[in-house]
């Protein structure tokens, strides 16, 4: 499946990158996600993408990391 600007996709945040964005894995490709956490199963829509990485826009939590806590 391959994703384009804007599209809707289901990710697993995995890791956190230095700046705070979750980051997660689909089909080899890297994701970094602003206000995710490891754990976080959410839904996202891709922004920004190069050629292995790309930026997208938490959309929703679908599933909370065990630990998240509500503002």
């Amino acid at each position: 499946m391959e994703i384009r600007k804007n599209d809707e996709f289901e990710l697993t945040i995995e890791d956190m990158s230095e700046d705070g964005a979750g980051i997660g894995k689909q089909d080899g490709y890297i994701w970094f996600v602003k206000d995710a956490v490891i754990g976080d199963r959410i839904r996202a829509r891709a922004m920004k993408m190069k050629k292995n990485y790309g930026f997208a826009r938490l959309v929703r939590v679908i599933t909370p990391a065990k630990g998240r806590v509500e503002a």
